[in-house]
Formats: structure tokens, C-alpha cells, sequence
């Protein structure tokens, strides 16, 4: 599994909730923090916890095909 790094591009596919155009800002043992400029918020937790909310890289989100 590739680490995400400050800068790399992420989105959240969720059930009837998508949010796109995120950004990495903080990447840290313990957490890392999401910007979601269009939607003016800020996510902060642990990579599994985000995993599981939906969160994933835009390169998985366009290799899937979603």
C-alpha cells in the first residue's frame, strides 16, 4: 500500500455522499489532515479510519472506474 503524501489529490466515496477536489495537508505517525477546499472542511483522523469511511487516492478512485 503506497503512503499518501502532502499534496497527493484524495477523494471520499461514500453512500450519497461524494467529495472531490480534497488535498493532503498533514501527514504524521498518528494522523493526517484532509483539505476539501470546495466545501470549505477540514478531516483529520488515522489512514485505516479514513480508509473506512471512504476516503481513497484519486489515482484508486480513476483506476476503479467509479
Amino acid at each position: 500500500m503506497k503512503s499518501w503524501t502532502v499534496g497527493e489529490k484524495v477523494v471520499c466515496d461514500r453512500q450519497n455522499k461524494r467529495l472531490t477536489g480534497c488535498v493532503i495537508r498533514s501527514v504524521n505517525s498518528d494522523s493526517i489532515v484532509i483539505f476539501c477546499p470546495t466545501f470549505n472542511t477540514v478531516i483529520c483522523g488515522q489512514r485505516r479510519n479514513l480508509e473506512k469511511l471512504g476516503w481513497r487516492s484519486d489515482e484508486a478512485h480513476e483506476a476503479s472506474g467509479s
